[in-house]
């Protein structure tokens, strides 16, 4: 009862929230704004999903097309710098397996705050994006600094190439960025014996890609330091290979070998279409002590991962109803399966439960107006085919509003399932998330 009293305050604390500010036109990201003079929906489905020219904007260098090779100006400061500032309410509760109830919480929290600074097109052909960000108690966190550089013309298509830290993968649809807070499971959840998942890894790389503008194609190809498997109490966590304290381990199998992957995505119209992500790397596989932190790994062997993603969406209802659908196929092989194995949460991952995992998501989005949007999910995962009873599920309920041009609130409903065992039950999670955003 204390749980649905607290998910209800925060559905109040969302809704008062809403009610605080008035309507109007609403802005792109403001420093692209400032140099533009844009409304949100030139470049965007909803904030933060982009559109076609708002894809097509990103990969020219976060320029206009036609502006590729143009001599241009010295760039005002304030066209290349912007700020962000995010609050957060979230409630958790549940339920394990043996019928214990989970530890309720209910905080209002200062979320992150990032910095954009050097980020918009400079020169005639060159763009850059640096983002950095800040969590309560913990420093700056890299998530993206590349310079990238393009060459060709708006009509025929043009190459680009970056170099720095950098996301994931540059998609579209489906395989954008959530209208909600939080990702599907295919994308943040992980694989038995192995931490990768395909979102918040933002590498050290370089990359190369070219779109065709006549057929809405583009087609990327990066080469990467990897990512690294670092302890966290009685788990594993993964942490980019950026270098400098984020360095692979030079006594770990793979650490001089690079990560590579391949993206691909194709527009069907101005609002639709597919992409496909393969994935291939390297990350070593330590036994119990690599991981809860009382000393160096006694035993070391090489996981060899694949992970290939599809994803698709089609506007059924033009400009307001969006179907969504995803589909991740990973494979995780190791050199010596015998190996005892890591802790996660408690229990020992042994080498014989590394194997193949497989989730997908559906989605229906459905956009009010240009401001308002809103939308339904359902996840499932399964990490390990080698392990019975261990499938992931999640249902989630999602409001995205962008009342002025500074402000967005987003609030989530999520409730996860998680299989314990073949006669123990399943384990659930309730959470509610409502974020404020600030953005200048």
């Amino acid at each position: 009862m204390k749980a649905k009293i607290r998910i209800g305050v925060s559905l109040i604390w969302a809704l008062g929230s809403l009610l605080l500010f008035t309507a109007t036109d609403s802005n792109a990201m403001p420093n692209f704004a400032r140099k533009y003079g844009l409304q949100c929906s030139t470049c965007h489905t909803q904030v933060p999903k982009l559109n076609r020219l708002g894809f097509s904007f990103r990969v020219a260098g976060y320029r206009m097309p036609e502006e590729i090779g143009q001599e241009v100006d010295k760039p005002n400061m304030g066209d290349l710098f912007a700020a962000r500032i995010q609050m957060q309410e979230k409630t958790t509760s549940g339920t394990k397996a043996s019928g214990a109830p989970v530890q309720s919480t209910d905080q209002m929290t200062f979320y992150e705050a990032t910095l954009y600074p050097l980020t918009g097109s400079w020169g005639s052909n060159f763009g850059s994006l640096v983002e950095l960000s800040m969590a309560s108690g913990e420093g700056f966190e890299i998530e993206n600094a590349y310079v990238r550089g393009v060459s060709g013309d708006a009509t025929n298509g043009w190459w680009s190439g970056k170099i720095g830290v950098m996301h994931p993968q540059e998609g579209f649809g489906a395989a954008d960025r959530p209208i909600g807070n939080n990702r599907p499971l295919i994308q943040k959840s992980t694989a038995t014996g192995n931490p990768f998942y395909l979102w918040n890894i933002d590498e050290m790389a370089a990359e190369v890609g070219y779109y065709w503008p006549k057929t809405g194609t583009n087609l990327s190809a990066r080469l990467s330091n990897g990512v690294i498997w670092m302890p966290d109490g009685n788990q594993a966590v993964a942490d980019p290979a950026q270098g400098g304290a984020l360095t692979k381990d030079q006594n770990a199998p793979g650490a001089n070998q690079k990560n590579w992957q391949i993206v691909l995505n194709q527009y069907v119209n101005d609002d639709s279409g597919f992409s496909l992500y393969y994935y291939k790397g390297i990350i070593p596989f330590g036994d119990t002590a690599y991981v809860d932190g009382t000393g160096a790994p006694q035993t070391y062997t090489a996981n060899n991962f694949t992970r290939l993603a599809v994803y698709a969406n089609w506007y059924v209802m033009p400009n307001k109803l969006n179907l969504l659908a995803g589909w991740l196929a990973g494979n995780d092989t190791l050199d010596d399966p015998s190996l005892t194995g890591y802790m996660r949460d408690g229990k020992t991952v042994k080498g014989t439960d590394v194997g193949k995992s497989a989730g997908y998501y559906v989605e229906a989005d459905y956009h009010v107006d240009s401001k308002l949007a809103m939308g339904v999910r359902h996840d499932a995962f399964d990490p390990s085919e080698n392990v019975a009873h261990n499938s992931q599920t999640a249902n989630s309920i999602f409001v995205n509003y962008q009342p002025v041009h500074n402000i967005q609130l987003i609030a989530d409903l999520v409730r996860k399932t998680t299989e314990a065992g073949a006669t123990a039950g399943d384990n659930t999670d309730n959470q509610f998330v409502g974020r404020m955003i600030f953005i200048f």
